[in-house]
């Protein structure tokens, strides 16, 4: 997908997801435009081309130069993770996870420990979820990229993978060759043809640690969405309420855009979906997630959402959940401490018991 487009739906999401964000009067639409609160003044900005989306940031803060000196933090963290997990693009200086891909087949490769951070994060999420979402299946990925970027930006040349070819490469996906030396800070591969693909947490990953070290910084007050991965910081200070996130219907044909709206403070809500990134052939969608056991599109859920304190937990299980059935997802959320998902087919929802605790009220 052509960056224009992938920030188009970018805007589209984060529209959604955010609206239901604001204090009861109407946010501004400049960047940085004050809106005021009882103690302190609501400020909001945007930003593109980190993770190649659309990131929106609304806090509380003294003052706007205060809230500047926030956004421009977070901007910094998540452009340092956006160039370090980097898959497609190289960075001069960086070794980031395109380097891994190209070098480690051959050879140790000494990173930056976030990357050995993350790494650890997609093992355990492939652990729990019974290898429902796998780091190291980027080769079946990127036969699946490719065919999708065609089907985009030249519909008239849309086509299916050969399950042939996707076969083959899933020879090459076996987490187990991934081999993290921590004490040495290296990432090597036993099977040369083994290739990461971070889609499933990457971004989850980066929102939390930018939202920790902002948050240790002194932002009490805050919602940031990147590409719709949506993690708040305490209350709204002006009613002392919950942030309010709003929940996007995968089916936009429909009026109501919006399906549910949650009430949470320092929680992240991550939703994945078959409408995000998909293409066509023949009437029939392709999205983006793609089951490791039949090695296409998993068609049993239309969207997926997770709430928990971890926007890195959130972001790698949502594409977990899409490709197992619903007990077992619902048995590894109930696994989870905190955690709660709702899951979409249709007009039907199914929820874990706990989530209807975060569906505002009012």
């Amino acid at each position: 997908m052509s960056f224009y487009k992938k920030l188009l739906a970018a805007l589209m999401i984060a529209a959604f997801l955010l609206l239901s964000a604001a204090c009861a009067t109407t946010p501004s639409a400049s960047a940085g435009a004050p809106e005021e609160a009882s103690t302190l003044t609501r400020y909001r900005t945007s930003f593109i081309g980190v993770f190649d989306t659309l990131t929106t940031v609304i806090g509380y803060a003294e003052d706007e130069e205060t809230f500047n000196e926030y956004s421009a933090f977070i901007k910094d963290k998540l452009t340092f993770y956006h160039r370090l997990f980097n898959t497609y693009d190289a960075f001069e200086g960086v070794v980031n996870l395109k380097v891994v891909n190209e070098t480690a087949g051959s050879e140790p490769v000494k990173v930056d420990p976030e990357i050995i951070a993350l790494l650890k994060q997609s093992l355990r999420a492939n652990e729990l979820s019974g290898g429902n979402v796998n780091v190291a299946f980027g080769a079946v990925l990127k036969i699946w990229h490719e065919y999708r970027e065609t089907g985009i930006n030249a519909p008239e040349r849309a086509s299916v993978p050969e399950r042939s070819d996707l076969e083959a490469a899933a020879l090459h996906t076996d987490i187990r060759d991934i081999v993290i030396d921590e004490e040495a800070s290296t990432v090597y591969f036993r099977d040369p043809d083994l290739r990461l693909d971070v889609g499933s947490g990457a971004k989850g990953y980066a929102t939390e640690q930018a939202a920790l070290q902002v948050e240790a910084m002194g932002l009490r007050s805050a919602v940031i969405s990147v590409g719709g991965n949506i993690r708040t910081i305490g209350r709204r200070p002006d009613s002392d309420t919950p942030w309010r996130i709003g929940i996007q219907n995968p089916d936009k044909t429909v009026e109501n855009q919006v399906i549910e709206i949650l009430a949470v403070e320092d929680m992240s809500v991550v939703t994945s979906g078959v409408y995000e990134r998909y293409y066509e052939v023949d009437g029939v969608r392709y999205h983006h997630i793609i089951d490791p056991e039949t090695l296409f599109p998993e068609k049993t859920f239309d969207a997926v959402t997770i709430v928990t304190p971890s926007s890195a937990l959130a972001d790698s299980f949502t594409t977990a959940l899409f490709n197992m059935d619903l007990e077992d997802g619902m048995a590894l959320i109930e696994s989870l401490e905190n955690a709660e998902a709702m899951w979409l087919t249709g007009d039907e929802r199914r929820m874990t018991d706990g989530f209807d605790r975060h569906i505002a009220k009012d």
